[in-house]
This record gives structure tokens, C-alpha cells and sequence, in this order.
């Protein structure tokens, strides 16, 4: 039976190593190039969300608990990143409103005072 499980997990560890030597350029991609951006920039977040997509299937098919462990680790990263722009987002939208409600305001007050 063991003869068996081994040919059986042999291909599987041969794809798991050709992962791994796949990734090398692509983490370097991500370490000298990627990581130089803006946190916040688009380029960047795709770049990463593609790395999570290929570790997290690397990690499904594969058995790969290091894809797995770098998926779950970029996944928090970019979350917190994605999580801080809609916070920003949302202060300039609120910023916004508030401006258009003053000027609003300031015209309802003008139209009152030239019809009195």
C-alpha cells in the first residue's frame, strides 16, 4: 500500500516544486518592483490579487501549505489596504455633502432674503 500512496503523492510533489520555482520570479517581481508603489495603487493591488489567486490554488491542488500560508498573509494585507481606501473614500464623500449642504444652506438663505 505505501508504494502505492508514494507514486501517487510523487507527481504531486513534483508540481508543488515546480510551483515553487515558478514563484521565485514573480516574488521578485513583487520585491523589487511591486513593493516600491504606492500601497494604494491599482497596479499593485491586482498584482497582488493575482499572486493570492495563483497561492490559493497552488495551495487547493497541490497541498501546498506555504502557498496557503503566503494567500492567507497577502489576503490580510490587501484587505487592510482595500479597507483603508473605502474609509477614505467615505470621509471625502461625507466631506462632500457636508460641503454641498452648507452651499445649499447659503442659496435657500439668499433666495429668503431677496423675496422678503
Amino acid at each position: 500500500m505505501t508504494p502505492i500512496r508514494t507514486f501517487q503523492t510523487f507527481p504531486v510533489a513534483v508540481l508543488r516544486f515546480n510551483y515553487r520555482l515558478v514563484r521565485i520570479p514573480l516574488q521578485l517581481i513583487e520585491d523589487v518592483g511591486v513593493s516600491q508603489m504606492n500601497p494604494e495603487a491599482s497596479t499593485r493591488l491586482a498584482y497582488e490579487q493575482f499572486l493570492i489567486g495563483c497561492d490559493q490554488v497552488a495551495a487547493c491542488l497541490l497541498n501546498d501549505e506555504t502557498a496557503a500560508h503566503r494567500a492567507i498573509a497577502l489576503t490580510a494585507h490587501t484587505t487592510r489596504v482595500r479597507v483603508a481606501i473605502a474609509r477614505e473614500h467615505h470621509r471625502k464623500e461625507r466631506q462632500g455633502i457636508a460641503i454641498l449642504d452648507e452651499q445649499r444652506g447659503r442659496f435657500a438663505r439668499r433666495q429668503r432674503e431677496r423675496h422678503k
